[in-house]
């Protein structure tokens, strides 16, 4: 017979008349030795053989019984009954008895659940059955109509042919909240790839206040919006990665592939000292924080962007924790951006409780330059100056996060002691850096 561990599970249980719990069967001696009905006691028989046939009332001794399923049970007995298998047993009721099979486990006003060895547990799934998928099958809500689905589906047209794109992009961007039109547009890969090229064009500081740029935020809060909480929909934009990747937007030959593209939120060219504008750099950072849920996206967003540069999509992070606002910029909304920023790090890379993959930033192995070095690269971390280390900042991660935290020493709830206290942390466990009292 199988082994059972006891586990107690406590619940309000006194409207209940005994104690359900379940050890060993009673042993056959046990059964061998009730007395056998009287003739006068009415019987249940299944089978022809008169050994096979039970009262219908069930008749207690003072050794469990099986209860058959058929039998009436007076009241006021001591009964267990087995959760897995739901064989019950009873016996007559002594108050004060204890059972040994409880020595030690609070019983009362308790339910005493039986869990079963490990190997007893394991399920056994049958050969050829379908893969598990956590997210469940995706329905088409039943609030959509037959008007909804053909607007959708037009837009996706709309889209992709380049005609009426921005009343494409509204209807896309509105529906894309929900799972089941995220996912259409994400298993279409034209779609896709006409979002990821609109989302990444180069803005010109005259573009502005052009439909260029809300169009690019569209776009991207419409992908953004299509990962929301849907890793189906993640899995359909890894799968489109290999062909996605190598491809060009447009006939512009300063746009880079999408891959960097998608990472690169700072252009190197033509507006060096020009910051992307905040709108549109949430937006992405938030399209990023989805994005980077996904291994794959990981690796491209840690690897380097361009051929002979250690500048990553973490080094763009890091340009945007470190760069002031620009002159005609709103400080406000520039922090905000600087704030989101600092959070992807955290729930990506650094912050156990929000998931993240530890140890995969800062980069392991990946040297960094002295106090002095630093400083002479990127000039305070502010500014204009700092676009000398432009592409370097993954050397300086440790001196740039610390200087952001030092600035705001004063203010205590400020997000660079947090971002500086995951950096530290993470040193500490790769066996790197001080020992630090995180």
């Amino acid at each position: 017979m199988a082994k059972f561990r006891l586990k107690m599970l406590p619940i309000n249980l006194v409207a209940l008349i005994g104690l359900m719990a379940w050890g060993t069967s009673a042993s056959s001696d046990s059964a061998e030795s009730a007395p056998s009905p009287s003739a006068e006691v009415e019987l249940i028989c299944h089978t022809d053989n008169p050994a096979e046939c039970y009262p219908k009332v069930f008749q207690a001794t003072d050794e469990f019984q099986i209860v058959h399923p058929d039998q009436d049970l007076p009241i006021g007995l001591h009964v267990r009954l087995n959760v897995y298998t739901g064989v019950k047993e009873a016996k007559i009721n002594v108050p004060d008895e204890l059972d040994p099979s409880l020595e030690g486990l609070p019983v009362d006003s308790s339910v005493v659940v039986v869990e079963r060895d490990e190997a007893e547990e394991q399920i056994k799934i049958p050969p050829n059955a379908p893969a598990y998928e956590p997210a469940g099958a995706i329905k088409k809500p039943k609030s959509a109509d037959a008007a909804e689905g053909s607007a959708f589906y037009k837009s996706l047209s709309i889209l992709k042919r380049g005609l009426d794109t921005d009343g494409a992009l509204e209807m896309l961007e509105d529906i894309s909240h929900d799972i089941y039109y995220g996912l259409k547009i994400a298993e279409d890969y034209e779609t896709v790839r006409s979002l990821f090229c609109l989302s990444t064009v180069l803005i010109q500081p005259s573009d502005l206040e052009e439909p260029l740029l809300r169009r690019a935020r569209l776009a991207t809060l419409t992908l953004s919006s299509t990962l929301q909480n849907n890793p189906t929909a993640l899995a359909s934009i890894e799968a489109h990665w290999p062909k996605l990747a190598p491809s060009f937007c447009g006939e512009d030959t300063r746009r880079p592939p999408l891959s960097p593209g998608i990472f690169t939120l700072f252009r190197p060219f033509p507006y060096t000292h020009t910051n992307p504008p905040a709108p549109l750099t949430k937006a992405r950072i938030s399209l990023l924080t989805g994005l980077l849920k996904s291994p794959l996206f990981r690796t491209a967003f840690l690897s380097p962007l361009t051929e002979g540069s250690n500048g990553t999509g973490a080094s763009h992070i890091l340009r945007i924790l470190t760069t002031a606002a620009s002159s005609d910029q709103d400080e406000e909304e520039w922090a905000q951006t600087q704030r989101r920023a600092a959070v992807l790090l955290l729930d990506t890379f650094l912050d156990s409780d929000m998931g993240a993959a530890l140890g995969e930033w800062p980069r392991p192995g990946q040297a960094q330059l002295d106090d002095g070095e630093c400083a002479a690269l990127f000039g305070g971390g502010n500014g204009s100056e700092a676009q000398k280390g432009q592409g370097r900042e993954e050397e300086c991660v440790d001196w740039l996060v610390r200087g952001l935290s030092e600035r705001y020493k004063l203010d205590k709830g400020h997000w660079s002691h947090e971002l500086w206290r995951g950096v530290k942390g993470a040193r500490k466990a790769a066996g790197r850096g001080e020992k630090v009292d995180l």
